[in-house]
């Protein structure tokens, strides 16, 4: 008995997948350096957060885990990632200086 070659035809499928997940990776990785991480203080949708983790994937979104003084108990916060992405140009940190300057 021969059996087909399913490798093959499986390639296509797992390759967008994985592109996927690699961008999902790769946008928590610039929403954590934008300062989205534990402990750090923010306000979004008119209210206060405390964040209570890293950036993570739940399903199509990027989420941080968060409290509030009004309501202790861990909340599920979506970031705007379109936008927070968009904008890390403005939360650039500047450059170290080189200690030479060229004319």
């Amino acid at each position: 008995m021969i059996l087909p070659d399913f490798a093959g035809s499986i390639k296509p499928i797992l390759a967008p997948l994985t592109d996927a997940l690699k961008a999902a990776s790769e946008n928590c990785a610039r929403i954590k350096d934008l300062g989205f991480t534990i402990s750090k203080h923010i306000t979004m949708y008119g209210e206060h957060f405390e964040l209570v983790s890293d950036p993570f994937i739940d399903g199509d979104y990027t989420a941080v885990h968060a409290i509030t003084q009004n309501n202790p108990g861990i909340r599920t916060l979506h970031l705007p990632v379109a936008i927070l992405i968009g904008l890390a140009e403005r939360f650039r940190r500047p450059a170290k200086p080189t200690g030479q300057e060229t004319m």
